[in-house]
């Protein structure tokens, strides 16, 4: 029997982009459906944005001590929380669009859209079915 895919990978996160583009480095036809976002939890709700605003909280702290260290602040410090959140959603695109980048320049066909499976041999995804 003939299939679209030799593997179909549900989910972009790290494993199943790291999956997908061995098994393509391999030869293989692979495709990859994801509902959300690319990278997964880890790099869109999980540790990248708490890194990010863990890191911005700590400055007032390092502000309050840079006189002892020879820094000299003029004015008093200010913090903007749509700043802080903009960059930490900038950086969140820019991750992304690595993922992407990673697994098109893999050979990996890229389907936005929750996949269900179907059968053994097939998965749903917008309305069409494609077998692996």
């Amino acid at each position: 029997m003939t299939y679209d895919f030799d593997l179909f990978v549900i989910g972009a996160g790290s494993g199943g982009v790291r999956a997908a583009r061995f098994a393509a480095g391999y030869g293989a036809r692979v495709a990859v459906a994801e509902s959300r976002y690319l990278g997964g939890t880890c790099v869109n709700v999980g540790c990248v944005p708490k890194k990010l605003l863990v890191y911005g909280a700590h400055f007032a702290e390092d502000f309050e001590q840079a006189q002892a260290f020879g820094w000299s602040l003029s004015g008093e410090a200010t913090f903007d929380w749509p700043t802080l959140i903009a960059n930490k959603n900038r950086e969140i695109e820019r991750l992304n669009g690595i993922y992407r980048n990673l697994l098109v320049g893999s050979g990996v066909t890229l389907l936005e859209g929750h996949a269900r499976l179907f059968d053994e041999h097939n998965v749903e995804l917008g309305g069409q079915r494609y077998s692996a």
